[in-house]
């Protein structure tokens, strides 16, 4: 599941994550735009009952990208990290593992050009499901 939350500082915000994971139960839930990084991260997984992660922080109060995985379910490699986007390997256990890209897109232009070099060079490279 992928959600763009739009900040998780409010405990308004907190939950209603929690109560989407409880309904939907993701095994893999992808948090853009959170605003935040840090401990902050590490501490929200702990709440939602995850026991994988990855992200990359916010740039002050802008971006931020949480992966959130639970590691009896699936298995998660994270690949690559970039300031908008963490590509990973994922399979669920026993089964043929796929790519999986998180985005978050800096709306300025030129940052833009930049993600999509990256994630065509990526592509490029790693010609797979």
């Amino acid at each position: 599941m992928v959600w763009n939350v739009q900040g998780t500082g409010s405990k308004n915000k907190i939950s209603a994550i929690k109560e989407v994971v409880k309904t939907y139960k993701p095994s893999v839930l992808a948090l853009v735009e959170t605003h935040m990084g840090g401990d902050h991260a590490i501490k929200l997984g702990n709440i939602l009952g995850y026991d994988g992660h990855s992200r990359v922080n916010a740039m002050g109060f802008s971006g931020g990208i949480w992966i959130y995985w639970k590691k009896d379910v699936v298995s998660v490699t994270p690949i690559t990290e970039h300031a908008q986007f963490i590509t990973m390997e994922v399979a669920r256990n026993g089964e043929f593992p796929w790519l999986f890209s998180a985005v978050y897109a800096d709306p300025d232009p030129t940052s833009r050009r930049e993600l999509w070099q990256e994630l065509e060079t990526f592509a490029r490279a790693n010609n797979r499901p």
